[in-house]
């Protein structure tokens, strides 16, 4: 499979994480997770948790389209 880090993910592949992170949150995810990912740019820091953190705004966060969730095409 050819290399293509450098190149941006395609509306599938965006799809594709999209309902395979609904997944895990649906069967992996106890309470909450704390991930550091590496880039090439950086480490990025990610949250997953059951509950809003209580100094959060619900406004600052996006659901993601219920027509990307689901089923594969």
């Amino acid at each position: 499979m050819a290399d293509t880090s450098d190149a941006p993910m395609t509306d599938a592949e965006i799809k594709q994480f999209y309902r395979l992170l609904q997944r895990w949150c649906e069967t992996e995810l106890d309470q909450f997770a704390h991930l550091i990912v590496p880039t090439r740019w950086g480490e990025v820091y990610a949250h997953f948790g059951r509950a809003r953190p209580d100094d959060d705004s619900v406004e600052w966060y996006e659901h993601l389209p219920a027509d990307w969730l689901g089923e594969p095409e």
